[in-house]
């Protein structure tokens, strides 16, 4: 059997839809000739021109000298543009054997052809190889998430098949730009994790009492189906058409950020629904002082700072963003209702408009840009701690422009006018969030009424407007309805979760006594011996996976342990790709026991946590 047989062969197996697609190719663009080394070449022959996509005279040592140029100690490679593979064959054989490598191609006629010159049995099914074919961008997206190892990630080297990428220039453009998207989102969200380390379950635990008495989101769900929804930001532009949304009197839906409530309410405009997810106390500042203001209500994230607990309980609606403790209350006490959140507090915003059932969705001072080199619109609590000492324009203006001076990784864009204006790293990534899901939501009409910025991927229209065409004829919202929805509260509930926080005490308290001999132990590592230091090993392994027998219980600790534990699968897997085996007691007993001596007092904080919310939820007097 022939090369090209023995890889239909293959491919077969791998993929039966790409099989029959390839079968389906006649093959009427590239060719296969042999260059003046012998070895075969890969030539695109348009308008009677031949381009070659290798060398015509050693494509053999083409590839030696691209794989030479790379740093073979890297973790990740990306090879754009496969041709006949010769690359792909040097680099899998160079690369150090634990790191990944993904190819990306998006003509199938020269994976085709390449079927031809490489074996593919050797190399499809390899659990370090990624392939992304054809050229939907969005597969690309979703592959970079499962290409990219966390724990090991620190840089990506990218090799390209230079004659390929100049001949599918835009589309490679655009992977490379997706490529960079999607690592840097991915390396936001893993910091954004461990900087809200223990924040948000400790969070959780505090707000417990006070969540029971709030409404559950569920009960909005589909509510609002079909009436108009404007979400609001506290973007630059936003000054421009404020004021129009005076005009709505109930008869659409608003909701706004936490950044723009300050500057909504200041204008006399009351938000129907005020959306915050940040756990910090900072974050708090954007609604602090506003809690006899508000005339309707806030939907916020469990984890929030307890102050917005306190402060807006009789406003609140409750939402669960999917943490795992979140999860384990709600089986205790009903769904609260989950809404969909990434990044920045907008994509709660737009989720919880979908799940409202909001149509059309409209869009306001959403810039994700420094319009006019501003911020924010005015009004917002920035502008507040900036004019603390002076009121003068000039040094409110000048405040701003000096905060954007420092950002990094500021970009000009073209505005939804064509014209530039500039953005950050941040801002980008929350837009790119945006327009990555736009699509996902069949049949949903959204429309960009913030009159600047750059969110250009939906239609644009004037404010004034959208309101004109889907608001003035409508009747008012009777939203103060929205008040006699029933609260979580019940007497069941709050013994069950009583009941459930015990057991998961009980479980800590000795698992704190079992990491604290573990580490006693692990202590005695160096001068025991041989033999003994194996079994001292072997103990803290255990312990360690005696977190996980009950599944909740690891995810719990996990949620007060990111960095911990980051730092552990990283220094193991160093240890496992050094050669060192598991049994040296040595230099593994040094890795457990700086991950149990730095989770021993996050179990203490813990058991603190589950302890304060037990006596808080029994001190919760009984009502009918």
């Amino acid at each position: 059997m022939d090369l090209y047989s023995q890889n239909m062969g293959v491919v077969k197996k791998f993929n039966p839809r790409l099989y029959d697609l390839l079968n389906s190719i006649e093959g009427e663009h590239f060719r296969i000739e042999q260059a003046r080394s012998g070895y075969p070449t890969l030539i695109f022959q348009k308008d009677n021109q031949d381009f070659y996509i290798h060398s015509r005279f050693k494509p053999e040592e083409e590839a030696v000298n691209m794989v030479r140029k790379l740093n073979l100690s890297s973790e990740h490679f990306i090879i754009l543009g496969l041709g006949l593979g010769y690359h792909l064959d040097l680099l899998l054989n160079a690369k150090p054997p634990h790191s990944r490598l993904l190819v990306i191609e998006p003509n199938f006629e020269i994976f085709k052809h390449s079927l031809h010159t490489l074996s593919w049995e050797s190399i499809i099914n390899r659990e370090d190889f990624f392939l992304c074919l054809g050229n939907d961008l969005n597969t690309i997206a979703s592959t970079i998430h499962n290409f990219i190892d966390i724990t090991t990630f620190d840089t990506v080297e990218t090799l390209e098949l230079a004659s390929e990428v100049r001949f599918e220039e835009k589309f490679f453009n655009s992977a490379k730009e997706i490529i960079d998207n999607e690592i840097r989102t991915l390396l936001y969200d893993f910091k954004t994790r461990l900087a809200e380390d223990a924040m948000v379950p400790r969070n959780i635990l505090k707000n417990l009492r006070n969540i029971l008495d709030t409404r559950p989101v569920k009960a909005l769900k589909n509510r609002f189906r079909g009436v108009p929804g404007f979400i609001v930001s506290a973007g630059p532009s936003l000054d421009k058409n404020i004021l129009y949304l005076k005009k709505m009197k109930d008869r659409g839906v608003i909701i706004c950020v936490d950044t723009a409530l300050k500057p909504l309410l200041k204008r006399d405009i009351h938000p129907h629904f005020t959306v915050t997810a940040d756990p910090s106390y900072k974050n708090y500042l954007h609604l602090q002082g506003t809690e006899n203001q508000i005339r309707y209500f806030l939907v916020s994230d469990t984890g929030i700072s307890e102050r917005v607990y306190k402060d807006f309980k009789e406003h609140l609606f409750s939402i669960s963003l999917g943490k795992p403790i979140l999860k384990m209350i709600e089986q205790q006490i009903g769904e609260i209702g989950e809404i969909e959140a990434w990044g920045s507090v907008i994509s709660v915003a737009l989720n919880l408009a979908i799940y409202m059932g909001l149509e059309p969705i409209v869009f306001l001072g959403q810039d994700f840009a420094f319009s006019g080199m501003r911020n924010h619109c005015r009004g917002t609590s920035w502008e507040e701690k900036w004019t603390e000492y002076s009121s003068d324009l000039e040094n409110l203006q000048r405040s701003e422009k000096q905060s954007i001076g420092g950002i990094s990784r500021v970009k000009e864009m073209p505005d939804i006018y064509g014209n530039p204006v500039m953005s950050s790293d941040k801002l980008m990534l929350y837009k790119n969030y945006l327009s990555k899901i736009f699509p996902t939501f069949s049949g949903k009409r959204f429309i960009n009424a913030t009159e600047g910025g750059i969110l250009n991927e939906i239609v644009q229209a004037p404010l004034y407007q959208v309101m004109k065409d889907y608001v003035f004829l409508r009747p008012p919202i009777d939203f103060n309805a929205l008040f006699q929805i029933p609260t979580l509260y019940s007497r069941e509930n709050k013994n069950k979760l009583i009941a459930f926080f015990k057991v998961k005490l009980q479980f800590f308290k000795k698992y704190r006594n079992k990491v604290t001999n573990a580490i006693t132990r692990l202590n005695e590592i160096d001068s025991a011996s041989t033999f003994q230091a194996r079994v001292i090993l072997e103990e803290a392994h255990r312990v360690r996976n005696l977190l996980y027998v009950n599944p909740q219980d690891g995810e719990i600790l996990e949620m007060w342990s990111q960095g911990p534990i980051f730092e552990f699968l990283k220094r193991t897997k160093k240890l496992e790709r050094s050669g060192i085996p598991t049994e040296n007691a040595t230099e593994w007993g040094e890795v457990y026991k700086e991950y149990l001596g730095k989770i021993l007092p996050l179990i203490s904080s813990v058991i603190a946590s589950m302890e304060t919310c037990i006596k808080s939820l029994q001190g919760n007097e009984d009502r009918q």
